[in-house]
């Protein structure tokens, strides 16, 4: 990025653009479509290519979203390319590919049985000139795989990586669907694993069931992040539960929040419950809440019978 002077000051000049072709490829392991660049090519949904992989080897993809023209600014980082169409000799040499995976995935479970390691594999990766074998596993602790490594390299004549995994990782890269009908968020979407806590289901009133609260993986579910900061910001606006709210001629005590909603019902000394909203109510300095006072004047209206209080 180039310097310009404008009147004697230095003014850092706004980066070239251009238009380049971009076009969604999911690749054999790619949980999610990534964008890569093209040039020159005769590109659709369901054409079979062969892309460049982030570690430079080649990998077998299809196009999963339509090719389209980008202003080369709305990527600050260079994109993988797109090499060519694949023929009929890079979908065979896939199929030998898989084949080779699956025996070396066997292969290994029954050594790793028998040296007695304390490790679970998941999955093995073959990269598309079968020159590298990436195997997966998980453990409690670290494991001494060397004497593994070198019966692997010996009995398939390639370069093995052990790599361990999380269960997070586990379950982005396995795939499945979640309680809500839709693929897990980490193989269709997330790119990364932010800490989840229990305070986060707590903020947004949700019973702490373990087994609600957990996903495919065993751990909290990633969505109680998502809207977490919305449900903070609205509990600040609403007075707690058993909290007094003042302003009103008998008195009043939350029972219920509607954090959806933005609203609190209120039970009242007569017995009966009234509901009212975020706007409804103002924060005094003692950090307690009250009435507005054009709504200590309308309570009445915002009254509700008692059998339609709210469930215990």
């Amino acid at each position: 990025m180039s310097e310009i002077s404008n009147g004697g000051v230095a003014v850092e000049a706004a980066p070239e653009t251009r238009k380049i072709g971009v076009v969604g490829v999911k690749t054999r392991f790619g949980a999610r479509p990534v964008h890569h660049a093209y040039e020159d090519l005769r590109l659709r949904v369901g054409t079979k290519v062969m892309v460049k992989s982030k570690d430079g080897d080649t990998e077998f993809g299809e196009i999963s979203e339509n090719p389209r023209i980008m202003d080369s600014r709305y990527y600050p980082e260079p994109l993988p390319e797109v090499l060519r169409v694949a023929t009929e000799d890079d979908e065979k040499k896939v199929v030998r590919t898989e084949a080779n995976e699956k025996s070396a995935y066997d292969f290994c479970r029954m050594k790793i049985s028998e040296l007695k390691l304390p490790m679970r594999l998941i999955e093995v990766r073959y990269i598309h000139s079968n020159k590298k074998a990436t195997f997966y596993f998980s453990s409690d602790g670290r494991v001494d795989f060397r004497k593994l490594v070198r019966v692997l390299a010996e009995r398939l004549s390639v370069r093995v990586e052990m790599r361990q995994i999380g269960v997070r990782d586990e379950a982005g890269m396995k795939g499945g669907c979640g309680d809500c009908g839709r693929t897990y968020c980490c193989s269709s979407f997330l790119k990364s694993f932010d800490p989840i806590s229990v305070r986060m289901a707590k903020d947004q009133n949700l019973s702490l069931n373990p087994v609600k609260l957990s996903g495919g993986c065993g751990r909290l579910k990633c969505c109680l992040r998502f809207e977490h900061s919305h449900y903070v910001s609205v509990k600040k606006k609403l007075p707690a539960c058993k909290k007094k709210v003042g302003g009103c001629d008998c008195g009043a005590t939350v029972v219920r929040q509607d954090l959806l909603k933005e609203e609190v019902t209120l039970a009242l000394e007569t017995g009966d419950f009234m509901t009212v909203g975020a706007e409804d109510l103002m924060r005094l300095p003692t950090g307690q809440f009250s009435l507005k006072t054009g709504v200590q004047n309308e309570a009445s209206l915002n009254v509700l019978p008692k059998e339609n209080g709210p469930k215990r």
